[in-house]
């Protein structure tokens, strides 16, 4: 039974803690834990946490070097904290950052945790870890959980100046948790239970080593049977730091951060003609073809018995702060990264109406990734005249070695009811390694020009030394196919905001950036050996602390091109003569009428089309359609009521709008809209917070994402699940 199994995992992992808290204080503290009471243990205060506010007076870490408040800075950035995450049960990165205004994510195993946002899909969105960018998201993304994370952050717009290429419409920063000098000793444990045997557990420990040293360790491990037949899914990661203070001006930090997991095997339910879907599910997909889901079709999984989607990751890094003057700070991020991730899957799954049977592919392939470099930043802080000027710079070098070997075997053919799973078959190899030798200098700054006016400016130059090369499955080096270039791509950005008070500011930024013709560095291909494309944004914003109801609020518009994007050009060759525009509107607001009471919400319009773009993978005449996985509108509300009634229990819920998108360039697969609705109730005890949420409340089925290499296809969003999970700190 849930509540039982609920309990004793829980159990075990508070003994578990209290035998490290135990360990760790042994000598330092007189008080015996034994005797203290179950309250005097346990230390959660999350009420009131569930909506969250903007943080309008906070100082986000991302691509902010001048450590200004949101407030202050010239450009959208949107940050959502632990507390909120907990409060609200949002324990992945997806659902985490899909309250924030404008995204939408998708879980395809093709590409995990992929993101759309301002117009722009896929390798256009970054997503980095502690503020280094790792890859292409669509081939070195994983699902993350939100235990291990102190924050996530959201840039807005091209972020090249501090992350590089590939940041068309923003970058996604997952932050996680350090241990800090001023903090107690502390730990913490969480565990839940859901629908589909889905379950999840978290242990934290927080432990100050001498006066000027501390260690943190947090473990989190989440694993599902699947909502479709056949699907389990696990993952483990463990994040692990040390910080040591050698003098009031120099400090280390070393961290290690650790995944593995495998994801679901669920490639998606296939459309099928009217006529064959004798329970057809009409308002989640439509086609120009006029092919269905079938809802006799929605648990089933058509993938092979064998099928593999798991990946080993390690991140290691050494982080060294110095001030040696009052108005010069130096950091140096020394870094390495091991990954390993292997598909083996049959992803394709198209009815064939002369056989009435599902027509299935193979498809394989293996990662192994390599990445280490340097990272060097420094901040100069004087006067010029009377006015205040800070000068950000910085120096990176990043080295990749990716070997990537693939293979499309033969695919065979299944009954549509009654899939017979079968195995993958031969493992016939092509070796496709590429080797990047990166380098990047920065300079930014801000000039307050008055107590109320402050002007930004910076540049970037990147040099990159791409060598691609393929191998057939004999192992011989196919020359044609293989090719060596180097790219310097220089990316500027120039930004003002006005302060009209403490509370009140407007902004304008342009900035500029560029990513490869395909937006995936790992997948340039000899017949793809163009320039990088061309990125500029406009954005102008107004920024807000209200005194009624003590309400935040952002409002932004913006303007983004992106030429130069790969175009087919015949039926055997490319250039690179495209465009992708997108404009549109932001609006977020939090506010708090009463004490007890909060609400939240925000709402994003967007407009984005290709004004030219035949797609090379296709040969689809996308001139004038819109980009796939794009909305125009998004919109998220929330609300929570706390002393219900004057006991300390909370209640809130939270409803999100979808509007229609596009599952293909060809916009003949339409993904219709979708409102989801959430709720939770949290009793909270003097020191520990017992939380139920449901999700999807009213069971709506939609599909979220469309991965626009499967059109035939479309992976429908869980149905409604209830979770009680348990969170207690000490």
């Amino acid at each position: 039974m849930i509540i039982p199994h609920a309990l004793k995992t829980c159990r075990a992992l508070l003994l578990c803690c209290l035998c490290l808290f135990a360990a760790s204080i042994q000598a330092a503290e007189e008080t015996d834990l034994f005797e203290m009471s179950l309250d005097e243990l346990l230390k959660v205060t999350l009420s009131g946490s569930a909506v969250r506010d903007l943080n309008l007076e906070t100082t986000p870490v991302s691509a902010n070097p001048f450590n200004l408040s949101a407030l202050a800075l010239p450009f959208s950035v949107d940050v959502i904290e632990r507390k909120t995450m907990r409060a609200r049960g949002l324990t992945s990165v997806t659902s985490a950052v899909e309250n924030l205004v404008g995204v939408i994510s998708g879980e395809s195993p093709a590409e995990p945790s992929s993101f759309a946002m301002r117009g722009f899909i896929r390798d256009s969105v970054s997503v980095v870890r502690d503020g280094i960018k790792l890859g292409p998201a669509s081939m070195t993304m994983r699902p993350h959980n939100t235990f291990n994370l102190q924050q996530i952050e959201v840039i807005k717009g091209p972020a090249a100046l501090q992350f590089g290429q590939g940041t068309a419409s923003g970058v996604i920063n997952m932050i996680t948790r350090k241990p800090q000098l001023d903090a107690p000793v502390s730990c913490e444990a969480f565990v839940s239970q859901s629908k589909f045997d889905t379950r999840e557990w978290g242990v934290g420990l927080h432990l100050p080593v001498s006066p000027n040293s501390a260690a943190r360790l947090d473990v989190n491990k989440a694993q599902s049977d699947g909502w479709v037949d056949n699907t389990p899914s696990h993952s483990l990661n463990a994040t692990a730091s040390i910080l040591w203070q050698a003098s009031p001006t120099l400090s280390w930090l070393l961290s290690f951060d650790y995944l593995e997991d495998d994801l679901p095997a669920y490639w998606g339910t296939p459309l099928v003609p009217g006529h064959a879907a004798s329970d057809p599910i009409s308002d989640i997909v439509t086609t120009a073809n006029d092919r269905v889901l079938d809802n006799r079709t929605r648990y089933l999984n058509y993938n092979v018995a064998d099928s593999r989607s798991d990946s080993e990751h390690l991140w290691s890094r050494l982080r060294t702060d110095w001030q040696p003057s009052e108005t010069l700070s130096l950091s140096n991020t020394l870094f390495h990264f091991q990954a390993d991730r292997a598909w083996q899957n049959a992803e394709s799954y198209v009815f064939n109406p002369a056989t009435e049977l599902i027509d299935r592919d193979r498809f394989f392939v293996f990662h192994d990734h390599t990445f280490y470099g340097n990272q060097f930043a420094g901040v100069y802080r004087h006067q010029l005249g009377t006015m205040a000027h800070q000068l950000a710079f910085g120096a990176e070098l990043k080295i990749t070695d990716f070997s990537r070997e693939r293979g499309f075997p033969n695919g065979d053919s299944v009954s549509l009811l009654m899939p017979i799973a079968g195995q993958f078959g031969a493992l016939d190899k092509h070796l496709s390694p590429t080797d990047i030798r990166q380098w990047g200098l920065y300079i930014n700054n801000t000039l307050s020009v008055t107590d109320h006016w402050r002007l930004f400016g910076g540049l970037r130059r990147d040099h990159i030394r791409l060598v691609r090369d393929n191998y057939d499955v004999s192992g011989n080096f196919i020359a044609d196919e293989s090719f060596e270039r180097t790219f310097t791509p220089l990316a500027y950005q120039l930004g003002s905001t006005y302060l009209f008070s403490d509370t009140l500011s407007v902004y304008a930024h342009w900035s500029t950036g560029h990513d490869p013709v395909g937006s995936n560095i790992y997948l340039v291909n000899a017949n793809e050996n163009f320039d990088f494309t061309d990125i500029r944004q406009y954005e102008v914003g107004i920024k807000t602390l209200l005194n009624t109801w003590q309400s935040e609020l952002t409002l932004a518009w913006y303007d983004i091109t992106r030429r130069n994007i790969l175009l087919l050009t015949s039926h055997e060759t490319v250039g690179n003569s495209g465009t992708h525009v997108a404009h549109g509107f932001e609006l977020a607001i939090t506010s708090q009428p009463t004490e007890y009471f909060r609400l939240g919400g925000n709402v994003a319009y967007t407009d984005a089309s290709y004004e030219s773009f035949v797609d090379p993978d296709f040969g689809v005449n996308a001139s004038g359609h819109t980009p796939p996985n794009v909305p125009e509108i998004v919109a998220n509300a929330w609300f929570s009521w706390d002393q219900i009634g004057g006991l300390p229990l909370e209640v809130g819920a939270g409803i999100r709008h979808v509007s229609d998108r596009y599952g293909n360039f060809q916009n003949s697969v339409t993904f219709t809209r979708y409102e989801t609705v959430t709720l939770f109730a949290a009793y909270q005890f003097e020191h520990a917070r017992l939380n139920l949420n449901v999700r999807n409340l009213l069971n709506e089925a939609y599909a979220p994402w469309a991965d626009i290499f499967y059109p035939a296809q479309a992976a429908i969003a869980a149905p409604r699940t209830i979770e009680l999970s348990l969170h207690i700190n000490y």
